[in-house]
């Protein structure tokens, strides 16, 4: 389908995916907005995994998020062996959402 990170996002942007999420200690944010999202605010509408090749730290997921009060972006997840605790309880939580 995307050929890699890149060309998901760009594709999601121009598909109405604009803002940009991040990962904070208890939170999902959006800078741009400054608004703040607990993971029960947001759903996944759908995601894409990467492997840019052997090393561990290069594989991501851009996952295309909606959140309850309409706002529509993207929030990119890299996985490798040193995940925060408190972050992947986030992802945990934003993965059961009712997705």
């Amino acid at each position: 389908m995307y050929k890699d990170l890149a060309d998901a996002v760009e594709s999601l942007k121009e598909n109405g995916y604009d803002h940009t999420f991040e990962m904070k200690d208890h939170c999902i944010t959006c800078h741009e907005l400054q608004a703040e999202y607990d993971p029960t605010d947001l759903s996944i509408v759908e995601s894409h995994s990467f492997d840019a090749g052997t090393d561990p730290g290069s594989e991501s997921t851009v996952h295309a998020i909606k959140s309850k009060d309409g706002i529509k972006g993207t929030l990119v997840l890299s996985y490798g062996m040193h995940v925060d605790p408190d972050k992947a309880e986030l992802i945990d939580k934003l993965l059961s959402s009712g997705n």
